[in-house]
């Protein structure tokens, strides 16, 4: 009776509501608050040399935030260095079964950057990622290491993917006109000539093949699109024309700081301070990148435990791109060598260029900017109203250009000195024969610029350059190394003359290759950073020499050898050989027994079989 007077009151009690559990926040950092993670590294360090300072707290060399950590400092660190040769090299990939080709900055290939080359021309023609085994090196363009060879990098960086994009999006007609060989594709894959015949019988082939000068199909069409072979070997050598045909190479730089002055004298308060500091944040970004290049290039102390060594494969990554050779976990640069690329490329002086500029007549370089893009355009213009083709046997558009800026700027500075003020007299000089900017003679040019332009071209196939009708002249060729090398410093003991090793002298070292990789475009075959029998494709093998005789051979001269008897044999008359065949007393001694045979043997035996 109480069990069910208990659970009935349970039943008739209205149930209670459960308050709901207060979320518990962390505390709110303040503007300024140093994190917890970024805490900076005690002075007291473990004896230990695997604890690492990470995330504020000493750590396992084994644990996982140590991993993590060493993860994003080789990435950091593969980034600063290519940072500090942004736009000094250009390198071409082309995909093997559809000849695109892409531009990237890098020696290895980027997904990122790489799909956004590729146009969608229809269905599956642009994948979903960027298969390494699908793409291979095609060319490499490299200026020269100074500010002037990475401007002209951006900019022949930039028209190379705008040539690109333009050629797909808005073709010429006769690139995607159907011509007799289109045709002939066609054909060839509705079947044989007899499967085309009876097809045409029974108008089979209405609207399968295309006429001649007719829009081709879909998918043919996209497949010409996408065969970029020859026509990016003619875009380079268009842009290197034009690049090399244009302006100096310090009178580029000295137009962008004037540039810049321009702009600045025509800026408001607020804006000056607006671009103040943001320049102040980009000097700051640039000295925490150039900290982080030099992870690569320097041993870290013992007591520095906040920042961790490179691993194993990160260090050979950047040993095939900026052919840097290891020694531990850092990369040496190597003094007198052209191919390494661990180098900075060689600066100016900002501050004193500016310093110079502001006394120059800013009013003058704008007029003469005017005139010499006015010339540029007129010339444009001339060429292609008398030629198709940008070059032709008489030259090239860039040619007809530079010489039509030089024209007018010499025209410009000689009635400037006769109807200009004894200020613009004294700041003009005469113009030079490369039509340099005469408001800039007076400033102070650094060793690189007093030095020749060269351009370095390196290719896979050197014949694919005969895509292009001409080069420039200052446009060097050269063969492409089939894949990227990692070297390091290895030791041996030296063999003196008596082939022992001697005591108590040092150790020789060596440079050897330690890894390899095709998915790295190498540098130039010859440039001294690949070995000789690497780069010929085979190596030298070893002297053969006869190996000495531990026991003594047997006699065999008096033994008739085995081609002797054959030939006695086959010089018998056929009643010998039958004789010698059949002679019973020569096979004495041989028994020959009987096969047995089997069930179905012995049942085939029945039948007389």
């Amino acid at each position: 009776m109480a069990a069910v007077t208990a659970n009935a009151v349970a039943h008739q009690i209205p149930p209670m509501s459960i308050p709901a559990m207060p979320r518990i926040r962390p505390p709110r950092m303040l503007k300024g608050e140093p994190h917890p993670n970024q805490g900076l590294q005690p002075t007291v360090v473990p004896k230990n040399g695997n604890i690492k300072w990470v995330q504020g707290k000493w750590r396992a060399g084994g644990s996982n935030a140590v991993k993590n950590r060493a993860a994003t400092q080789d990435m950091q660190v593969a980034k600063a260095l290519r940072h500090q040769r942004h736009g000094l090299d250009i390198y071409a990939y082309r995909h093997i079964r559809t000849n695109q080709v892409v531009y990237s900055l890098t020696r290895t290939l980027q997904e990122t950057k790489i799909l956004k080359q590729l146009l969608y021309h229809g269905k599956k023609t642009v994948p979903a990622s960027v298969r390494p085994d699908m793409w291979t090196p095609y060319f490499s363009i490299h200026f020269p290491p100074t500010a002037a060879g990475a401007l002209e990098g951006l900019f022949a960086f930039q028209k190379l993917r705008e040539l690109s994009m333009q050629r797909q999006l808005s073709p010429p007609e006769d690139l995607i006109k159907a011509t007799q060989e289109d045709i002939d594709i066609v054909k060839s894959k509705l079947g044989s000539p007899v499967t085309l015949q009876e097809m045409a019988v029974r108008d089979g082939l209405v609207g399968k093949i295309p006429k001649l000068d007719e829009i081709l199909p879909k998918k043919l069409r996209a497949r010409k699109l996408m065969d970029q072979k020859a026509t990016s070997v003619a875009d380079v050598a268009f842009v290197l024309d034009w690049i090399s045909s244009g302006p100096s190479p310090w009178e580029k730089v000295t137009m962008v700081e004037t540039s810049r002055l321009i702009k600045a004298s025509e800026m408001t308060n607020r804006a000056r301070r607006r671009v103040n500091k943001i320049r102040k944040e980009l000097e700051k970004k640039a000295a925490e990148i150039r900290s982080r290049a030099a992870l690569a290039l320097q041993d870290l102390p013992a007591h520095e435990r906040a920042l961790l060594p490179l691993t194993r494969n990160a260090i050979q990554q950047l040993s095939m791109e900026h052919h840097g050779i290891i020694r531990g976990r850092k990369l040496d640069v190597s003094n007198g060598e052209s191919h390494n690329d661990l180098k900075a490329p060689e600066e100016y002086d900002s501050a004193q260029l500016r310093e110079e500029l502001k006394q120059q007549n800013l009013d003058v370089f704008k007029e003469r900017q005017q005139i010499a893009k006015a010339a540029e355009q007129g010339a444009i213009e001339e060429w292609f109203n008398n030629n198709e083709l940008p070059i032709t046997e008489a030259g090239s558009v860039w040619e007809h250009v530079s010489a039509a800026r030089e024209s007018a700027l010499k025209s410009f500075d000689a009635q400037d000195r006769l109807n200009g003020s004894e200020t613009q007299s004294a700041t003009l000089q005469t113009s030079q024969s490369t039509g340099a900017n005469q408001a800039h003679s007076t400033t102070t040019k650094p060793e690189w610029a007093k030095q020749t332009r060269e351009i370095k071209m390196y290719w896979a196939d050197l014949n694919d350059g005969l895509f292009a009708a001409s080069w420039p002249g200052n446009v060097v060729h050269g063969a492409l190394a089939p894949f990227g090398l990692a070297k390091a410093w290895k030791t041996k003991l030296g063999l003196d003359d008596e082939g022992e090793f001697p005591k108590g002298k040092p150790q020789q070292q060596y440079q050897a290759v330690v890894s390899k990789s095709v998915h790295v475009i190498g540098s130039g075959i010859n440039d001294g950073w690949m070995p000789k029998e690497m780069a010929n494709g085979y190596t030298q093998p070893p002297l053969w020499e006869q190996p000495p005789l531990t026991e003594p051979e047997e006699d065999f001269t008096d033994y008739p050898t085995e081609q002797a008897e054959m030939e006695e044999f086959s010089a018998a008359s056929p009643q010998e050989k039958v004789a010698s065949r059949s002679a019973p007393e020569e096979y004495e001694d041989v028994v020959v027994e009987a096969r047995p045979r089997g069930f179905w043997g012995r049942v085939r035996g029945l039948f007389g079989r």
